[in-house]
């Protein structure tokens, strides 16, 4: 009797292929935007991370000059002191002020620079300038001394610089003052941005509930904020 040998099928058909991507890209399809959220998640995380040591930066510059704020690039060189993210780079680094390109670019582009802010030339986050205005400025008040401030816990101390600003500070007087548009980016993750508080603490927060003109919410005024 003659023996049959049935041979195996080998591959698949171009059907079967067709099944096996159209799973493949339905896959890709769900997990992808799963994958997204989960990075600007982690990436809102390490941007309020940084916020949080910019507010802890500042409360050791003040404890190390008797309570004066730290300044910003809007008033610093006339007063002869260094700007924050100058004054700032020791604690940063671990080491003094360098005018190594390198480590400058190291500092500005990593510390200072928030992961969701596809940017490299300018400053993600702004110093608010109220902490450095003179009397005149502020309207008769001075809040250039740290212990100054009514209610730190309540008092914006850094945000989150819009897009299109360059400088390293946000003109909050000017805000109510002049009606300036503010400089804070209110949508820097989803519909917040991260602000850090006098007292060191940082939040992601609808801008609304820190800056609001009709309903006088103004947490960047040391005299207002509640």
């Amino acid at each position: 009797m003659v023996s049959v040998r049935t041979r195996g099928r080998i591959g698949f058909t171009l059907i079967e292929l067709l099944v096996v991507i159209a799973v493949i890209a339905l896959l890709v399809g769900i997990l992808l935007p799963s994958l997204g959220r989960a990075r600007d998640s982690a990436r809102a995380v390490k941007c309020l991370s940084q916020l949080r040591a910019l507010g802890q930066f500042t409360a050791m510059y003040a404890d190390g000059n008797t309570d004066l704020m730290p300044r910003s690039q809007h008033s610093a060189f006339p007063n002869r002191v260094a700007p924050w993210g100058y004054a700032f780079f020791e604690h940063v680094t671990g080491s003094a002020y360098t005018t190594s390109d390198a480590m400058w670019a190291a500092v500005f582009n990593g510390p200072y620079r928030c992961p969701m802010d596809r940017r490299t030339e300018r400053w993600s986050y702004g110093y608010n300038v109220y902490f450095e205005l003179t009397r005149d400025e502020a309207l008769g008040h001075s809040w250039n001394r740290m212990g100054q401030t009514p209610r730190p816990a309540a008092t914006v101390v850094f945000g989150e610089l819009l897009p299109t600003a360059s400088a390293d500070h946000a003109m909050a007087h000017f805000w109510t003052q002049l009606n300036a548009p503010p400089e804070i980016d209110p949508k820097r993750h989803n519909d917040t941005t991260g602000v850090v508080f006098l007292d060191g603490h940082a939040a992601n927060v609808k801008f609304p509930s820190v800056f609001e003109p009709s309903t006088s919410i103004d947490s960047f005024n040391p005299m207002t904020a509640r």
